[in-house]
Formats: structure tokens, C-alpha cells, sequence
């Protein structure tokens, strides 16, 4: 089964904690890592700049990404957040089984 999995950094434990809530609560995920103490190198505004931050990694069903997305960015921090998705695939048939009843099919 083909699955999104959506990127997204933030530098704040309590947003990081907001945007995973949100999205498992509303069945639009049914698993979000958050994966903190990331360093980042990165330009911004001509500038070279370094920090720490916070990954979610949002997985979600194809149809259900746009939702997602407006949720990010209705709660995020970031002028310019990133949002990056790429295609999964489910191996595994309990997981499958386990992650559309927890998302809810389309």
C-alpha cells in the first residue's frame, strides 16, 4: 500500500507537540515521530545560519496530504516552514492493517 511521508522542522518542542497532536487526533495520521536535536546549516536571507530543531516526520494516506499541510502551517512557527513529502510503501500487512484503521481510509 502506497503511503506520504511529510517533512517538516520546527525549533520549538511545544509546536512540534501541537502539530503531532493535531494531526493524530484528527485521523489524519496515525503516526507522527518527532525526532529532536537536529542541526541544520542552511541560508536564509543571504545569510549562513545554524540551529537546532525539532523533525516530524507525518505519515498519511496520498489523499489525505492537503489536510495535512493546512494543519502545519495553520500551527507552525516558521515564516518559510518546510514541507517536503515522498512516497512510501507498507510492507508489512498488520502495519497496513493497523495504520488504516488508524488514519481511516479514503
Amino acid at each position: 500500500m502506497k503511503i506520504k511521508l511529510i517533512y517538516t522542522t520546527t525549533d520549538s518542542n511545544k509546536i512540534a507537540d501541537k502539530i503531532a497532536e493535531m494531526l493524530v487526533q484528527n485521523n489524519q495520521s496515525p503516526c507522527v515521530q518527532i525526532i529532536r536535536d537536529i542541526h541544520s546549516t542552511y541560508k536564509w536571507k543571504n545569510k549562513l545560519e545554524k540551529s537546532s530543531e525539532i523533525l516530524l516526520l507525518i505519515k498519511t494516506m496520498p489523499g489525505k496530504v492537503q489536510f495535512c499541510k493546512n494543519i502545519v502551517l495553520q500551527h507552525h512557527n516558521y515564516e518559510v516552514p518546510e514541507l517536503i513529502v515522498i512516497e512510501g510503501e507498507i510492507l508489512l500487512d498488520e502495519y497496513r492493517d493497523w495504520f488504516i484503521k488508524n488514519c481511516g481510509e479514503i
